[in-house]
């Protein structure tokens, strides 16, 4: 099993919150409307509030008449696109567990983190070893029930060894694979891509056409000398 490495002395720090465990949190109403909230990417802070792309799944909810219920987890700032039983949203997260990260300046969340009802809340922090031990501390402090924890050099879950690819094109492709440009049938184009990203559809398509080429190549060195 692949894994992605910290650099220097970052840490990875993941934990998982069960739903009994979180009962108290505002975030708990989520999974009354969405089965599943994903982290696509973090955009930064705004007012001490962390801010976010994120996906939403559902069962045929309106998110419009809904968002009041949401603000005491999720501010929807615009829904980015939409279907029938997902959407992509811009939207600040005011949490307790959140605002304790966006205040840490040696720490920020990043994928893969979620929600969800069927697994509770997974969430991996990438940062110092200080500043992740803040955060534990905080966290622990909040959620005085045991946890599921672990700070390491790498992500553990099911990563495939794929290449580096700068930022923004790395953000790119992820996007699309979350998007469905990459699924048959394909559920977005470009357009959709370059609208989430808030960039031309002709960057899209430089980023992918670019990161699609590393990544072909380097499987196809992988497998040659395998």
């Amino acid at each position: 099993m692949g894994g992605l490495k910290a650099s220097g002395d970052m840490r990875y720090f993941q934990i998982r919150i069960l739903h009994e465990q979180a009962q108290h949190l505002p975030g708990n109403i989520l999974t009354k409307f969405f089965s599943k909230v994903e982290m696509v990417t973090g955009t930064g802070v705004v007012d001490s509030i962390p801010t976010c792309i994120l996906k939403v799944e559902h069962d045929g909810v309106d998110i419009r008449k809904i968002k009041d219920q949401l603000k005491g987890s999720l501010i929807i700032d615009k829904i980015l696109q939409e279907g029938d039983d997902y959407a992509y949203l811009k939207a600040k997260t005011p949490g307790p567990i959140q605002l304790i990260i966006g205040a840490e300046e040696e720490a920020w969340i990043m994928p893969p983190s979620y929600l969800s009802r069927e697994s509770g809340f997974f969430m991996t922090i990438h940062g110092t070893p200080q500043g992740l031990k803040r955060i534990k501390d905080k966290l622990e402090a909040l959620i005085p029930e045991k946890m599921d924890m672990r700070i390491s050099k790498l992500i553990i879950g099911d990563w495939m060894s794929a290449p580096k690819l700068p930022n923004k094109r790395h953000l790119a492709i992820k996007t699309a694979v979350e998007m469905g440009y990459y699924s048959t049938p394909r559920r977005c184009n470009q357009s959709d891509i370059a609208e989430v990203l808030g960039v031309k559809q002709g960057t899209v398509a430089e980023h992918l056409h670019f990161a699609e080429s590393i990544i072909i190549n380097s499987w196809a060195e992988q497998t040659s000398s395998s």
